[in-house]
């Protein structure tokens, strides 16, 4: 763990049986930092939510015994990252259609319905540069969707996008680096 003032950087060693430590070192370093600006217990539980999804994430997904947490904390907005140099993200639509990066292939922007609950739908627009900004659209009605193979894979992504108030994804072609990037508001606007 390297702590530099409003800013930890944590190395995670990809198990199962090292979250809840490692979930417990960013809560209490976030209660730390934030001072007289503590985030209230509605906010606290969607960043646990966030934390607990990513450190699942990089057990499940990546594929490396390392992945690096960072939790950056400014006047106005709480950023966690967590990066890797694992697989890059598959995104399997509801069509079946499939979306991975490096997005060699696709022309850019693309727009992505990825998986919908009954009540919300995931979805993701990469830019130019293939950055993935995930949102949610209410459906207009309810639709029950029916057992889907990818539920409990995209299920987390919407946890993460609801929970955020920003919620993206990138990855390096280069280096192969990806991240995920979640940041939180601490005074959103009136």
């Amino acid at each position: 763990m390297r702590e530099d003032s409003d800013h930890i950087r944590i190395v995670f060693k990809s198990s199962r049986e090292a979250i809840p430590g490692t979930l417990n070192l960013c809560l209490d370093h976030i209660r730390r930092k934030a001072g007289a600006s503590q985030p209230g217990e509605d906010l606290m539980a969607k960043i646990k939510w966030v934390i607990m999804e990513l450190l699942t994430n990089a057990v499940k997904h990546s594929g490396e015994r390392e992945t690096v947490l960072k939790i950056g904390l400014t006047a106005d907005a709480l950023i966690l990252e967590k990066e890797d140099y694992g697989k890059p993200l598959i995104l399997v639509g509801q069509d079946k259609k499939k979306i991975m990066w490096p997005l060699e292939h696709l022309a850019r922007p693309v727009d992505f319905p990825i998986y919908h609950n009954g009540m919300d739908s995931l979805c993701v627009r990469t830019d130019q540069s293939g950055r993935a900004v995930f949102f949610i659209e209410q459906l207009a009605e309810m639709e029950m969707p029916a057992l889907l193979s990818d539920t409990s894979e995209h299920f987390g992504l919407l946890i993460m996008t609801k929970a955020s108030d920003e919620f993206a994804y990138e990855h390096d072609p280069d280096t192969g680096l990806n991240r995920f990037i979640s940041i939180f508001y601490l005074n959103p606007p009136a």
